[in-house]
């Protein structure tokens, strides 16, 4: 699994707070990847690497389009889960044909929320909170479950 946050200036609270995230939603551990992290991406990859076969990003539409363009060769995942607003206008998402790519039902503006009113230390969408939520289901039913398969 690798998990990206395309967003500028990620403290490592929130690092380490969407580390728990994902072990809560998952049940599987990350690392950074500080080879590939830099202060407009942070890259978080699974332990084991090969346990799920999902490569979530998520992050503001013209940076998450614009990583998906320029990095579609590179994932090497099955599923593709893209949480960003109007990715019904991505044009990366014809390139990554091979994939089982997922997105927000309207493809349209996501909404955050304040973390801390949903016991979360960080901003989070409404599509996290289902993923929270719902996050006893298998993966491929949790995806067809609150996201729209491309």
């Amino acid at each position: 699994m690798t998990y990206l946050i395309c967003k500028r200036n990620i403290t490592q609270q929130e690092i380490e707070d969407r580390r728990k995230y994902i072990y809560d939603v998952f049940h599987i551990y990350t690392l950074v990847d500080t080879k590939n992290s830099n202060e407009n991406l942070i890259v978080l990859r699974s332990m084991p690497y090969t346990d799920i076969d999902l490569f979530l990003i998520i992050g503001h539409n013209n940076a998450t389009n614009k990583y998906l363009e320029i990095h579609h060769k590179e994932i090497k995942e099955k599923n593709v889960l893209i949480i960003s607003c109007y990715t019904k206008h991505f044009s990366s998402i014809r390139l990554l044909k091979d994939k089982n790519v997922y997105t927000p039902i309207d493809g349209k503006e996501i909404k955050t929320y304040i973390g801390e009113h949903y016991g979360f230390n960080f901003e989070i969408t409404f599509e996290e909170i289902r993923l929270y939520r719902n996050r006893k289901l298998e993966l491929e039913e949790l995806l067809n479950k609150i996201f729209r398969r491309n």
